[in-house]
C-alpha cells in the first residue's frame, strides 16, 4: 500500500481528501504498431478459456474435496487457474482475502501517533460543522478502544431549557443521557447474563416464566372475519421465545395498547384514544391481537417485545421484584456505573436537558417500559460497557468469550445487502480501508428529542458512542462519519502490527526450511514453504505451481493460524477455503496448521506437521 510523505511524516493516503477530484485522461488512441500485440492477446484469452474448460469437463478440477489437493497435484495445478488472488487478468474471479488477527488481540495503538492526530482533528472539525449548522442542544461524541476512550468531546448545553445570562454549563464525559432503545441493548445483555448462568436459554418460551402468557395465532384476514374468531383457540401455536423477543423476530406488534385514530385517513386530535400502558393491559392487546408477520419471518421492531421480555427476566431471575432492580444487580453494580431509570436528586444536576420537551427529561417510563428504553447514560458508562464487549477476557466482563461470540451475530439479513438484524444488533456493513464490507454491531435510541448511537466492531478495533439532544436526530450518520474517519487509522496500525509479528523470512537452523510472509492488500499471505527441502508449492499444485501465495487464515487464537489453500470454484468465494481446512495430518497436526511464537524480534514460526521451527530473519 502506497504512502505519502509530508513533512517527514507518513500519512496514509485514506486520510488524504480532495484527490479524487481529479481528472483522468482518457486512454490515448491505439496505433497500428499494436495491432499485432492485440491479436496475440485475443488469441490468449480464447486458448486460457478452452484450458480451464477443458479443466473443468475433463476431471481437472478437485472432486469436492481437499483428498485429490494431495494425491492429484497437477488436477490442483489446473484449478489454481481459479484462484482468486492470483487468477489471471483474463479470467477475473472473486476474491476471498482471509482475516488479519482481530484488533484488539494486538498491542494497541499509540493515539498520540499521527494518524490518529489527523483522525482526531478530523473529526472534531466535523463535530463543529455539525453543531454550527444543524439544530442540536447538546452533543457527545467518543471513539473507544480496549484501552479506554482516545477520543472524547462534549459541545452544547447541558441544560438548553436555562433561560438566564450568562455562562452556561457544556456536557462532559458524565453527563447523563437519555439513551430511549439502547436500553434494549442492555436488556438484552441482561438475557445472555441469565443464559450464561444457566438460569435461561435463548430458545426457552415465554410462558415457560409467564405461565398467563398467549398471543393471537390468527392471520389478520381470519382475525378479522367471524370464522377466525371462532376457530383461533383451536389452531397450533409456536412458541415465542426469548431470542424472538430480543431479536424483533417475534412478530409482535411495534406498541401495545395500541394508539387508535377512528378518523383515519383524517387525523382529529379528539378521535385519538389511547389504553393506559400497564402489564395487564400490554399482555391482554398481545393475546388479542394477530402478530404483524408470522415468527421468524422478518423483523418487526417492538417494544412491546422488550418490555415483554424485562418482564420474562424478572420473572426468571427470581430474585427482584422489577426489572430495574435485576439490570443494577447484574449490569450496574458489577461494572461501576452510574446508568439509572429515574433522575433523583443525587443525579439531577448532571441531566442533560433539552431546549424543547424538556420535561421528557425527567420522564419515568416506570417497570412497563424500562427495559424498552427508560434507561440514562453517560459517555463514560457508555465506553466502559464497550470495553468489555471489545474484549470479553477483560477480568470487569459480564460475558465470557465464547457468549460475547454467539451473541455478535445476525439473524435475519435485509435485501439491501448493507443492514442486518441481531439480538438486539441494528448491523450495518461498512467498507474498511480496503473496501471490504465489516459488520459494525449497534443499536440507536430515538426519544424525541433524545438520540443516541452505541457502534463497534472488535476486529476493526474501537468503537464510537454518540450522545445528544435537540431536534436533529440522526446521530447514526454522526456515529458512521466517526467510524470512517478512524477507519483507515486503525486497519493500517492493524496491517503494521501483523507485519511486524507474522511477516518475514523464516529460515530453520538447517537451512532446508524457510518460509515468506508478508502483509498485502489487508490479508496475511504465505508466499514461499519449502519444508525439509520440498516446496509445498510444488507438492500441491506440481513442478510448475501457479499460485504465487497462499493466505494466512487467523484463527482468533493467540499466533494461530491455517494455510488457505481452498479448491478451484470461482463463484464459491470464501466457501473452498473454509471447507478444506484440516485436510490431512502429519506428525498428530493438520498440514495446514502454522504457529508463531517469541518477543519481537525474536520471533519463530512451529509448522507442527514437520516438527520444524523457522527463525525470523
Amino acid at each position: 500500500m502506497m504512502s505519502i510523505q509530508q513533512n517527514d511524516k507518513e500519512i496514509h493516503p485514506t486520510l488524504l481528501e480532495g484527490l479524487d477530484d481529479l481528472e483522468i485522461p482518457l486512454r490515448p488512441r491505439q496505433t497500428n504498431k499494436w495491432k499485432w500485440l492485440r491479436i496475440a492477446t485475443r488469441i490468449s484469452f480464447v486458448l486460457g478459456t478452452l484450458l480451464q474448460v477443458l479443466a473443468v469437463t475433463g476431471g481437472a478440477l478437485w472432486w469436492n474435496g481437499y483428498i485429490s489437493m494431495i494425491i492429484r497435484p497437477d488436477a490442483a495445478k489446473n484449478a489454481r487457474l481459479f484462484e482468486g488472488h492470483q487468477s489471471s487478468r483474463l479470467h477475473p474471479a472473486p476474491v476471498c482475502h482471509p482475516p488479519l488477527p482481530a484488533a484488539v488481540t494486538l498491542p494497541q495503538p499509540n493515539q498520540a501517533s499521527h494518524l490518529f492526530r489527523v483522525a482526531s482533528n478530523r473529526l472534531r472539525i466535523f463535530l463543529e460543522l455539525t453543531m454550527l449548522t444543524a439544530d442540536i442542544d447538546s452533543l457527545t461524541v467518543g471513539v473507544v478502544t480496549p484501552d479506554g476512550l482516545i477520543f472524547d468531546e462534549s459541545f452544547g448545553q447541558l441544560r438548553a431549557n436555562e433561560t438566564h445570562k450568562g455562562p452556561k454549563e457544556t456536557p462532559d464525559t458524565d453527563s447523563l443521557y437519555r439513551i430511549a432503545s439502547i436500553s434494549k441493548m442492555f436488556c438484552a445483555l441482561e438475557l445472555m447474563v441469565l443464559k450464561q448462568r444457566k438460569i435461561l436459554d435463548w430458545d426457552d418460551p415465554v410462558d415457560l416464566f409467564l405461565p398467563k402468557f398467549k398471543y393471537n395465532t390468527d392471520s389478520w384476514s381470519q382475525h378479522l372475519s367471524d370464522e377466525g374468531k371462532a376457530s383461533s383457540s383451536s389452531r397450533e401455536a409456536p412458541p415465542i421465545t426469548l431470542r424472538q423477543l430480543s431479536s424483533h423476530m417475534s412478530g409482535i406488534g411495534r406498541d401495545f395498547p395500541p394508539v387508535s385514530i377512528d378518523s383515519w385517513p383524517k387525523i382529529d386530535m379528539g378521535n385519538i384514544s389511547v389504553d393506559i400502558k400497564s402489564q395487564n393491559s400490554t399482555l391482554k392487546s398481545i393475546a388479542n391481537i394477530p402478530l404483524v408477520v408470522p415468527q421468524y419471518s422478518s423483523p418487526v421492531y417492538s417494544n412491546t417485545g422488550f418490555s415483554l421480555l424485562g418482564w420474562t427476566l424478572t420473572a426468571a431471575a427470581n430474585t427482584t421484584s422489577t426489572y430495574a432492580e435485576l439490570i443494577h444487580r447484574d449490569v450496574f453494580q458489577p461494572l461501576n456505573i452510574s446508568s439509572s431509570f429515574n433522575v433523583t436528586a443525587e443525579n439531577a444536576h448532571k441531566v442533560a436537558v433539552p431546549s424543547i420537551l424538556s420535561e421528557f427529561a425527567d420522564l419515568d417510563l416506570t417497570d412497563v417500559a424500562n427495559s424498552a428504553g427508560g434507561q440514562y447514560s453517560s459517555l463514560r458508562d457508555l465506553a466502559k460497557v464497550m470495553q468489555t464487549f471489545l474484549v470479553p477476557s477483560r477480568a470487569d466482563s459480564l460475558l465470557s468469550s465464547y457468549t460475547m461470540r454467539e451473541w455478535l451475530r445476525p439473524l435475519h439479513a435485509f435485501p439491501d445487502d448493507t443492514t442486518e438484524m441481531g439480538a438486539p444488533w441494528e448491523i450495518r456493513k461498512i467498507a474498511d480501508m480496503y473496501g471490504r464490507p465489516r459488520r459494525w454491531y449497534g443499536k440507536g435510541g430515538n426519544l424525541f428529542v433524545y438520540h443516541s448511537k452505541f457502534n463497534f466492531n472488535p476486529d476493526a478495533g474501537f468503537g464510537v458512542v454518540v450522545l445528544m439532544t435537540g431536534r436533529y436526530p440522526d446521530a447514526e450518520g454522526i456515529a458512521l462519519k466517526a467510524v470512517q474517519i478512524y477507519q483507515a487509522a486503525f486497519d493500517w496500525h492493524v496491517a503494521q502490527i501483523t507485519d511486524m509479528l507474522y511477516g518475514g523470512r523464516w529460515i530453520s537452523e538447517d537451512l532446508k526450511s524457510e518460509a515468506i510472509t508478508a502483509v498485502l492488500d489487508g490479508s496475511l499471505w504465505l508466499i514461499k514453504m519449502v519444508l525439509n527441502g520440498t516446496d509445498i508449492f510444488k507438492s500441491l499444485e506440481g513442478p510448475i505451481p501457479v499460485s504465487k501465495s497462499y493466505g494466512l487464515w487467523a484463527t482468533g487464537r493467540k499466533d494461530e493460524f491455517r494455510i488457505a489453500f481452498g479448491r478451484a470454484s470461482p463463484d464459491e468465494n470464501c466457501f473452498p477455503f473454509v471447507a478444506s481446512f484440516d485436510p490431512v495430518y502429519a506428525r498428530k497436526a493438520p498440514i495446514d496448521l502454522i504457529l508463531f511464537g517469541g518477543t519481537v524480534p525474536d520471533r519463530v514460526m512451529k509448522v507442527p506437521s514437520v516438527g520444524g521451527i523457522l527463525y525470523k530473519v
